[in-house]
């Protein structure tokens, strides 16, 4: 039996046995931050991990208003700075990029079920006719495939495995280079792609644009949605130079809160992994810029006692093993770091499950 089928026997089980409730209890007082990207309505399952189904993404807003009390970025906020407490199970959704469908997907079901939820705004990209640059890659290798050409992206393992067909594996092995390759070469190789593989993006913008300020401004003004920072154009903390700081992570503040006329104290990572993506002194260089918090990838609950408000972390929930129900009731609930501890354990014993969630 292959590991990834054990893994859901495993996860099955706990589940089964009451793991998650056993866990929503003992963790009552640390937050639930849950991470989406798009929610897509399109009839056929969508190709990235970050566009969660509609359908898949209203059975999680219902088990999360069932177990969790949503609270607002606002909230969320008031408690940091002033010390105020939270109510137990609290939750926080929030969305990354700032995406189109944000507004036409995700935004009606939260309005239905009136649930509060924070955009992460990339900001120098809100009302641009484009797609974020590992977005627009997806779609740039499918045509390669499609085309048999094997382009120059810089990266050999990925150009094997495109010669493979292998376009997951490929992907994910371009994007992850062209991440750490710095800003000018990645610029260079995307251009490259765009003349070589024509690419209709109007096909694509329902799930992969950008709002719109109009979009922005209409959700904001129903006291529903809050929004914050996700850079100006989706820079990773590690690269950028200190004279670009300002223009990535100050300015697009600014720049919101003019917009909005409402103050903004919130922060999203790109990519978000501590110690790879951001590093211990861009806390205080955030804190000193006007940010109350920032939000990382780092998948676990946010502990108020020991936690650091300026790298909370959030469970993430995108088109893969994440939003598998047994596996999403687990993680929400704060069960899987136990899990993982205890099936490590029971390599050691024979008969043991040999994988981890």
């Amino acid at each position: 039996m292959g590991g990834n089928v054990l893994k859901q026997h495993c996860l099955r089980y706990a589940s089964r046995a009451g793991l998650d409730r056993f866990f929503r209890q003992l963790n009552r007082n640390r937050l639930l931050v849950v991470m989406y990207h798009g929610v897509s309505a399109a009839g056929s399952p969508p190709p990235l991990w970050t566009q969660l189904p509609v359908a898949r993404f209203r059975e999680q807003l219902l088990f999360l208003k069932r177990h969790y009390q949503p609270v607002s970025l606002e909230q969320l906020e008031a408690a940091i700075q002033r010390g105020q407490l939270l109510p137990e199970r609290a939750l926080l959704i929030t969305f990354d990029d700032g995406l189109r469908n944000n507004a036409t997907v995700a935004f009606p079901l939260l309005q239905r079920l009136e649930i509060p939820a924070t955009i992460f705004l990339t900001m120098d990209r809100i009302g641009s006719s484009g797609l974020l640059w590992f977005d627009e890659l997806y779609f740039l290798l499918q045509q390669a495939l499609t085309r048999r050409i094997v382009p120059d992206i810089g990266c050999r393992q990925a150009e094997e495995l495109l010669q493979a067909g292998l376009l997951q594996p490929a992907y994910l092995a371009a994007v992850e280079y062209l991440k750490r390759c710095g800003s000018p070469l990645r610029t260079s190789i995307m251009a490259a792609l765009n003349r070589l593989l024509p690419l209709d993006r109007s096909l694509l913008l329902d799930d992969y644009g950008l709002l719109s300020w109009h979009q922005v401004e209409s959700m904001h003004r129903s006291g529903l949605i809050s929004f914050g920072v996700h850079t100006a154009t989706h820079r990773i903390l590690t690269e950028l130079s200190a004279s670009e700081w300002e223009r990535e992570v100050i300015l697009p503040r600014q720049t919101l809160e003019n917009r909005l006329q409402v103050p903004v104290h919130s922060f999203s990572f790109p990519n978000g992994r501590p110690q790879d993506d951001f590093l211990p002194h861009h806390l205080p260089a955030l804190r000193q810029a006007g940010y109350l918090c920032a939000f990382s990838t780092e998948s676990r609950l946010f502990n108020w006692q020991r936690d650091e408000p300026l790298a909370i972390s959030r469970i993430p929930a995108g088109n893969d093993a994440t939003s598998d129900p047994d596996h999403f009731s687990l993680a929400t609930s704060g069960a899987l770091p136990f899990l993982r501890h205890s099936l490590q354990r029971l390599k050691t014993v024979p008969g043991g499950c040999h994988a981890s969630p």
